[in-house]
């Protein structure tokens, strides 16, 4: 039997070891920094974070605004009619639940956590264009979330999406990152070390995003433990809630994609759809309506000002706080979110990708944060809780001290509740999938064996980050680890152009010349 069979029959199937033990590696030198000194560890990689911000900043910028005009052009010029696959392939998942599954594992708990924070962030510290705590300011506010959520974020993460997937559908390649420069290396794409770092930096950067977000995630479900069953958390209820989540995560993951993830993605979306309309109608909704519209011209008409501001007089840190550590939490997570949504992709065209993974995204992102936002502030004027005050204690209570404002909240807490455990599932399940197909050499279904170990891991990773308190010092570590990814999505975006090209002048081309032929 030779080394290959015996990994193919192994527990964990064919695998890359090098990778395997390299991202193991890396990810528990960083953690156990964290757990030994996370002052330390938060200390250099805060420093860190704030030189990329200041001396880079404007390059996180430019490459950002750089995506978006790429991918739109990609999506609506005459390559927007080629697909993620062959002529003939048919998409995988209906379109709901398509758009489901990429918006569960790009959003994640995020929408749940910031939906009431960070308009209220920006109304109350308004940066630009009007006073803090005023009408204006309001208006304001949407327009920064708008765009923090909106059309950067998804492109950002799509764009790297599409470069993974054209090449591996197309050419029928492995599902990694290092397949998407294949328009530049070609077959050699497996060997080059460029692209080896390129799957290295993109695992390193997902387990530590992931581990971050679902102990952040925790932390909220924490405060909602207290809240629903009046129950004084600690410690040993962090582990508790954790352990839960890891027991459902492996539930989930033995279910595999189209049932697991896809059918909690779909619960998780009609959920949301379901908490916003309750706000929406339960709030003052003529109000969030005339914001929402008004924020769509704000949005557009400010879009280019807004996405280029720089702070060229370096008058405050709020950039650095808030558009950069965005951008580059997009750049960092790009790698995970890009790939599990190449893998969910296939058959579909370029133009319907960019359709409905960028644009529908943008503009539902949008009516949350105009409902739950707008709700949030005129509660903060009325003076009725002081909400501002709240989430800057805890993120995870905004959401619910606004639902106790409005009627049947005993019944809508605990709905919320449920949402975010379920989108904590599927961000683990979606993140575990990815890494374990980049072990696996780009298999598109790799073992049940690889996502457990990597779902588990993770986990545990989150639990050691709690109790230690280097939560917060390895989430700064991992976007620093991921910001080279910035100069890799330049150079993914140049090969699948070059790809672009040639697979339409092969196509479209092929077309031509048939058509010239039978013409009498």
């Amino acid at each position: 039997m030779t080394g290959v069979e015996r990994d193919s029959n192994g527990f964990l199937g064919d695998y890359d070891k090098p990778l395997f033990f390299s991202v193991a590696l890396v990810t528990m030198v960083v953690v156990l920094f964290g757990v030994i000194s996370p002052d330390v560890l938060k200390a250099y990689a805060g420093k860190m974070h704030h030189y990329l911000s200041s001396t880079f900043g404007w390059s996180y910028i430019l490459a950002i605004s750089t995506y978006v005009a790429l991918g739109l052009w990609v999506g609506f010029s005459k390559y927007g009619n080629l697909k993620l696959g062959k002529a003939e392939d048919k998409p995988e998942f209906t379109r709901f639940s398509w758009v489901a599954m990429l918006f569960s594992c790009g959003i994640g708990s995020g929408f749940v956590l910031w939906g009431v924070a960070e308009p209220l962030y920006h109304y109350m510290q308004t940066p630009y264009m009007a006073e803090p705590g005023t009408p204006k300011a309001m208006e304001v506010s949407l327009q920064i979330a708008s765009m923090h959520w909106g059309l950067h974020s998804w492109m950002g993460y799509c764009v790297v999406g599409l470069c993974i997937a054209f090449p591996a559908f197309r050419y029928g390649k492995p599902m990694n990152i290092g397949t998407s420069l294949h328009g530049l290396l070609g077959d050699k794409t497996q060997s080059s070390i460029w692209a080896r770092l390129l799957d290295l930096i993109g695992a390193v950067a997902t387990i530590g995003g992931i581990a971050t977000v679902v102990g952040l995630g925790v932390i909220s479900l924490e405060y909602g433990v207290q809240h629903l069953f009046g129950i004084q958390t600690g410690t040993g209820s962090k582990i508790g809630i954790m352990v839960t989540l890891i027991v459902l995560y492996c539930i989930s993951v033995c279910t595999g994609l189209k049932r697991g993830i896809n059918f909690l993605s779909t619960l998780n979306v009609v959920v949301m759809i379901g908490i916003c309309l309750f706000v929406f109608m339960s709030g003052d909704t003529n109000t969030i309506l005339r914001l929402f519209v008004t924020g769509i011209g704000n949005y557009l008409g400010n879009i280019l000002p807004m996405a280029f501001w720089a702070d060229p007089g370096n008058s405050s840190e709020w950039i650095n706080h808030w558009t950069l550590f965005f951008w580059l939490i997009v750049i960092s997570w790009a790698p995970f979110v890009g790939g599990f949504v190449a893998r969910i992709s296939r058959g579909r065209t370029l133009r319907e990708f960019v359709l409905f993974a960028v644009l529908t995204p943008t503009v539902c992102s949008m009516f949350w944060f105009a409902t739950i936002g707008t709700t949030a502030m005129q509660i903060e004027v009325a003076g009725h809780v002081q909400l501002f005050e709240a989430v800057k204690q805890n993120l995870g209570s905004g959401i619910y001290l606004l639902l106790e404002t409005l009627p049947a909240a005993d019944l809508m807490a605990p709905v919320v509740f449920f949402s975010m455990v379920v989108f904590l599932i599927t961000s683990a399940d979606s993140a575990s999938f990815f890494v374990a197909m980049q072990m696996s050499k780009g298999a598109l279904d790799p073992t049940l064996s690889m996502k457990l170990v990597w779902g588990v891991f993770t986990g545990v990773l989150a639990v050691v980050l709690l109790v230690s308190g280097g939560l917060q010092a390895v989430q700064t570590a991992s976007i620093v680890a991921g910001s080279p990814f910035a100069i890799g999505i330049g150079f993914m975006i140049w090969s699948l152009l070059k790809s672009l090209r040639h697979e339409y002048d092969l196509e479209f081309g092929a077309k031509s010349m048939r058509k010239l032929v039978v013409q009498p």
